[in-house]
């Protein structure tokens, strides 16, 4: 994404990213202080180097940008990732939600005790503009109700069963796609969903929800066969996330045409923010793919530089 929008960020903005180092869980890593040919490293499967990376603090760098796996129960190890460049005062970018679910108020206290900036835009729903919407667009108003569909492979499974593809063809094909990790017990589960829905609590509605707090209602064949049934009647069944004074719940819900999440099939993901001065706001994402998330990370940093200046 930075190669592909180099000569806008340039022209329009001003910003000339250099890429200094790219550390991998899996496939080395990479360093230059003058700068890295990304598109010589887009080019192989493995970084140049291996062994022990070196640690985030010590790299020359005004911004992390952070997208490594982490365990969905702890927000680890990204969580420590993005305390240890705020630490180094850095700004940090993540498209990982985990760390903000788990930590959001201590890495927003520990940027701001550093003049720094936290912006974690795709952590929600790709590129999906939650947080810039609040931050820029709603900047008085209140929400009192959320609800959203938050999980792309859940939705994708309902959706495909509904036309009667059977749940292992659809399943199946969600991880051939690369949207469905090959282990799908975190999204079937509700876990995904239940770290995006405390992030939406506590940051779009100042709540002081744990993702512990979110009452989750699995997906299973037994839901496909109900979303099938349901499509029968002229409805749909979505995995809804549903946020509000009482409480926090993630959970197949039926839904019927006049409804916006309705048309929200597949892999689109969608958020409807019920507020009190700008009426009720509905915003989809239809079919994102991977470079949905990098133009949410690229978004986030065009918006920290344009800050910064």
């Amino acid at each position: 994404m930075l190669l592909l929008k180099q000569y806008l960020l340039r022209e329009r903005y001003g910003l000339n990213p250099v890429v200094t180092a790219v550390l991998t869980g899996n496939h080395g890593w990479a360093r230059d202080d003058r700068g890295l040919q990304l598109s010589a490293l887009l080019s192989s499967e493995d970084l140049p180097e291996h062994g022990a990376p070196p640690a985030i603090g010590s790299l020359t760098a005004d911004v992390l940008v952070e997208v490594s796996t982490m365990n969905p129960r702890t927000g680890q190890p990204a969580l420590d990732h993005l305390r240890q460049a705020l630490e180094a005062g850095m700004d940090v970018i993540t498209a990982n939600k985990g760390p903000i679910a788990y930590g959001f108020k201590e890495l927003e206290a520990l940027a701001a005790s550093h003049s720094g900036h936290l912006r974690f835009e795709s952590a929600v729903a790709d590129d999906l503009p939650i947080f810039n919407l609040m931050r820029y667009n709603l900047p008085t108003a209140k929400v009192g109700l959320v609800r959203g569909i938050f999980n792309s492979t859940t939705n994708y499974l309902l959706s495909q069963t509904a036309r009667g593809v059977s749940w292992k063809e659809a399943l199946a094909e969600a991880q051939r796609l690369g949207i469905a990790e090959r282990d799908p017990s975190n999204d079937l589960e509700g876990w995904d969903a239940a770290l995006k829905a405390a992030i939406v609590a506590n940051v779009v509605m100042g709540l002081d929800v744990k993702v512990a707090d979110v009452v989750r209602e699995p997906i299973t064949e037994e839901v496909a066969v109900r979303a099938r049934e349901a499509a029968r009647r002229g409805m749909r069944i979505r995995p809804l996330a549903a946020i509000g004074p009482f409480g926090t719940r993630w959970a197949p819900v039926e839904v019927g045409p006049d409804d916006p999440f309705y048309a929200v099939d597949g892999f689109s993901m969608a958020i409807e923010l019920d507020t009190d001065v700008a009426g009720k706001l509905a915003i989809a994402l239809h079919h994102p793919r991977v470079e949905q998330t990098a133009f949410g990370l690229l978004s986030d940093l065009v918006d920290i530089e344009t800050h910064r200046s």
